[in-house]
């Protein structure tokens, strides 16, 4: 709510062309009292108020400045939220004021509770980073309530295993984090605190875990943003995506030898081969054929999907990287000039096969 009662007053005088002596005349008060007003040093009785709202033809709510805030609970945790991002010096008295009002209310709780880590991280606040705790934790008996999909209790243990983290004890941290481990979510968390506490080895077992879940999920999202590309008919983006998958590849690349790498080069290449069709290269377009062909008979002669063969994955069994492009390496190339639907391309590959 805010209240513009002073700015009002004068606003509303100096449109009727009125000085304050005038306007101090017609409610019979001294011009010293309207300065006052005016100035937000005092203010007017409620009966003059409600006298002025009618001289100036308006309302009372208009009058005053009156802003009515939306305070349903879902507006309520937006405007909390935003105090968070914002920094807002008020965000912490907002939210106990919210708190009080909803106090079992699972967004609003939520919200509060990523209010008060967010207050009590940088610098650290150790009253704000428990009250945050103390929110989160009750987060959890009002899980029921939640509707939004992005948060689950996985979600919860993870603020709560920040929390620990800013209030120094790791040691609890990584029991949380540990704890809800499900598919490796939290890898590289622990493998931080680990290397943090010297012990290196178990630290790279984990960070080698999420480099093997990094690299599939990197892969699939390169291949996928260059069909996306090719599909809206953006060859320089297609092109700069295929350039950076291709140096992404040779900098993950262990030793010269074949490895699963290999499937998505050739993948690259032949992408990049209708894409120089496209700009008219069919020199180079076959150039690129040449190099996807000579890359998959090279790998589907030795194929080794291990991702052990990946540089920077250090676990100690074998664990192999499957994908949806084909069977073999060749495979991939032709399933690729399919989807590509090119009878130009088509027609160069099976010159070179």
């Amino acid at each position: 709510m805010k209240d513009q009662l002073a700015e009002n007053i004068r606003t509303f005088r100096k449109e009727r062309g009125l000085t304050q002596e005038k306007l101090a005349e017609v409610f019979g008060v001294t011009v010293g009292a309207v300065h006052k007003w005016e100035a937000g040093i005092s203010t007017p009785d409620l009966s003059l108020i409600i006298g002025m709202a009618d001289f100036f033809d308006t309302s009372l709510d208009v009058l005053i400045g009156f802003e009515a805030r939306d305070n349903r609970t879902d507006a309520l945790a937006a405007r909390i939220r935003k105090m968070a991002y914002e920094m807002d010096p008020e965000g912490p008295s907002e939210a106990e004021k919210a708190l009080k009002k909803y106090p079992n209310n699972f967004s609003i709780v939520f919200e509060c509770a990523l209010l008060y880590g967010v207050y009590g991280i940088n610098p650290v606040n150790n009253k704000y980073l428990k009250r945050s705790r103390e929110l989160f934790e009750r987060t959890l008996t009002l899980i029921s309530q939640n509707k939004d999909p992005a948060i689950n209790e996985t979600v919860i243990y993870a603020q709560l295993a920040i929390v620990d983290q800013a209030m120094g004890d790791t040691a609890k941290a990584l029991e949380i984090y540990k704890a809800h481990n499900a598919g490796g979510t939290f890898d590289i968390r622990i493998g931080q605190i680990l290397a943090q506490s010297s012990d290196y080895k178990n630290a790279d077992e984990y960070f080698s875990n999420a480099m093997v879940k990094l690299a599939g999920d990197k892969l699939k999202l390169i291949t996928g943003k260059i069909m996306c590309a090719v599909g809206n008919k953006d060859y320089e983006e297609a092109r700069a995506l295929i350039d950076a998958g291709l140096e992404d590849n040779a900098v993950y690349r262990r030793s010269g030898r074949p490895c699963v790498l290999d499937k998505y080069d050739s993948f690259y290449l032949t992408v990049l081969a209708y894409v120089e069709l496209k700009d008219g290269s069919k020199k180079k377009a076959s150039d690129c054929l040449k190099k996807a062909k000579k890359i998959a008979e090279r790998f589907d002669k030795d194929p080794d999907y291990d991702v052990r063969n990946i540089r920077f994955i250090n676990i100690k069994e074998s664990l192999k990287l499957h994908d949806t492009m084909g069977k073999t390496c060749m495979e991939t190339i032709d399933n690729c000039i399919s989807s590509l639907k090119s009878s130009e391309l088509e027609k160069l590959w099976k010159t070179l096969k």
